[in-house]
């Protein structure tokens, strides 16, 4: 359920890309990633790849939206091997940074803000920016919200404000409906 895990990313020029290593992922399905925007960069030296404009990236039933998605590499070891793709050199993703109307959505959750962070080191994913995070009918609002992947750990602040939620007991289990 990570944004984009572990491996580098082999990218094409077309709208939809798919063959990215199976280790790189934003769905614990895996399997293939499609990735649409209206501009693609790789910026080899500084071990990044910016997608600009209408990002939408799809992994099985997740799905990425925004603005804006910056993939960052950590450096290579030496010696190792590109694997040939237009961006086999990269490496492992060391984060993601979605920027802007920012939407994370899987059959479980959909979760909204104005910026979104991917740190593989911590398996975190933290949103920030008018923050709502839905699952069934439940809704819970913030303006930060952290969500240890592995851990299944969920904290939401409230910034300034308060957090708010509103909670359906008709959608919890043991309940009738």
């Amino acid at each position: 359920m990570a944004l984009l895990k572990a491996a580098g990313i082999v990218l094409g020029l077309g709208l939809a890309f798919a063959g990215l290593p199976a280790a790189a992922q934003i769905s614990s399905e895996g399997g293939p990633i499609y990735i649409n925007s209206s501009r693609t960069e790789s910026l080899e030296n500084e071990r990044k790849v910016l997608l600009v404009g209408n990002v939408d990236i799809q992994q099985g039933t997740a799905r990425l939206r925004a603005d804006r998605v910056t993939v960052l590499f950590a450096p290579r070891a030496s010696g190792g091997n590109a694997n040939g793709g237009i961006m086999g050199g990269f490496g492992q993703i060391e984060n993601i940074v979605a920027e802007g109307n920012v939407y994370y959505v899987t059959p479980e959750i959909k979760a909204k803000g104005d910026r979104g962070v991917y740190e593989l080191a911590t398996d975190t994913i933290t949103m920030t920016g008018n923050v709502a995070l839905m699952r069934e009918r439940d809704v819970a609002e913030g303006q930060t919200l952290k969500m240890e992947v592995k851990n299944r750990r969920t904290t939401l602040e409230g910034g300034n404000g308060r957090t708010r939620m509103v909670i359906d007991p008709s959608t919890q289990p043991g309940q009738n409906q």
